[in-house]
């Protein structure tokens, strides 16, 4: 998967295409938050594996003290280290990382499908219709995990994410996401102009001197700039704080959902 997925070249105003690269503000968005859950010590002899927790407790520890929905992949021996299963290699996957953000992102490691491994259940226990899956999406410990095979199409799993997340927030994930996304646009032109700014400050310092008109010129531009960045953060908050529902406490997960 490639790091920070390069936009659709844009077209200028003869139809030539114009080169766009998201910016270092964007790029710090653009990562999945992924988690990497080990078993309670209490699952452990020795050296020794005392066997696979019950579904509902192996949850429980993948969840942790976090009430968003989840999002649970189990890594395989072609995809290790990588995010394959999740991204289109051949499109855009912007949308996929922002809509991560409402999800916790658990990864596991090839060998969950182990019957000694202590996060088993976690697969095996679901009566999943095929294979077990690349991963699932679950709403709440008694949800129907939402179930993908690592070739799915962005729109098959945008619908997914979008029906778990509706049911886990108070506010319309579509909607927040393209707002996210616009916000992303804004951060890349105020990036740049920073960048280009903060260039020509550094030449004419060293031409014209720090104290030179064209200096304080630049300075003012710099930090009007800043001030509208901040602007931008202050806004994308707004837009990622969907109103996260509460599940109330867990309750045991029914191995035959």
């Amino acid at each position: 998967m490639p790091g920070a997925p390069a936009q659709p070249a844009k077209t200028g105003g003869r139809g030539l295409p114009l080169s766009f690269a998201r910016g270092d503000t964007s790029k710090q968005r653009l990562k999945v938050d992924w988690l990497h859950p080990v078993p309670p010590a209490t699952q452990t002899v020795g050296t020794a594996a005392a066997g696979p927790l019950p579904l509902a407790d192996a949850l429980g520890v993948l969840w942790g003290d976090d009430d968003r929905p989840l999002l649970v992949l189990r890594e395989c021996d072609l995809c290790r280290g990588t995010d394959d299963a999740l991204f289109d290699r051949s499109m855009q996957n912007d949308r996929t990382m922002l809509m991560t953000k409402w999800f916790r992102v658990v990864r596991l490691p090839s060998n969950v499908g182990d019957p000694g491994h202590a996060f088993y259940n976690v697969f095996a226990g679901y009566a999943f219709e095929g294979p077990a899956p690349h991963f699932f999406l679950l709403a709440n410990p008694d949800a129907r995990p939402v179930q993908f095979t690592g070739m799915q199409t962005q729109t098959s799993l945008w619908q997914g994410m979008d029906s778990v997340l509706q049911q886990r927030y108070g506010k319309d994930p579509r909607q927040a996401v393209k707002k996210w996304l616009a916000l992303l646009d804004q951060f890349d032109r105020v990036d740049a102009a920073m960048k280009a700014s903060q260039e020509q400050l550094d030449e004419v310092r060293a031409g014209e001197g720090p104290q030179s008109s064209k200096a304080k010129r630049l300075q003012k531009r710099i930090a009007e700039l800043t001030a509208e960045r901040d602007e931008l953060v202050a806004a994308e908050a707004k837009v990622r704080d969907l109103h996260l529902l509460s599940t109330g406490k867990p309750t045991e997960a029914k191995a035959s959902r």
